[in-house]
């Protein structure tokens, strides 16, 4: 299993790019694709001075060769510009 957290990227949208990315959601943020999943929850929140910045903490299964071409995808989906 490997968990990664996506802090500015809520639980809906992350949902969304997963789906973009082959996957299906079979119960509650259980996201499921051909040879990996991933269960998406509430990331903790990171504290910088007065500014709170949540998003979605996302642990992966599955495949690792699927997983690091999923990644690979994933990550330009949740590049944030503005710091």
């Amino acid at each position: 299993m490997i968990r990664h957290e996506y802090h500015g990227v809520p639980q809906w949208l992350m949902k969304e790019y997963l789906a973009d990315l082959g996957a299906v959601e079979r119960g509650e943020n259980v996201m499921v694709a051909d040879n990996w999943q991933a269960v998406v929850s509430k990331a903790e929140p990171n504290h910088i001075g007065s500014l709170v910045i949540g998003g979605a903490a996302v642990e992966f299964s599955g495949d690792q060769a699927a997983l690091d071409a999923m990644f690979e995808k994933l990550h330009w989906k949740t590049l944030r510009g503005g710091g």
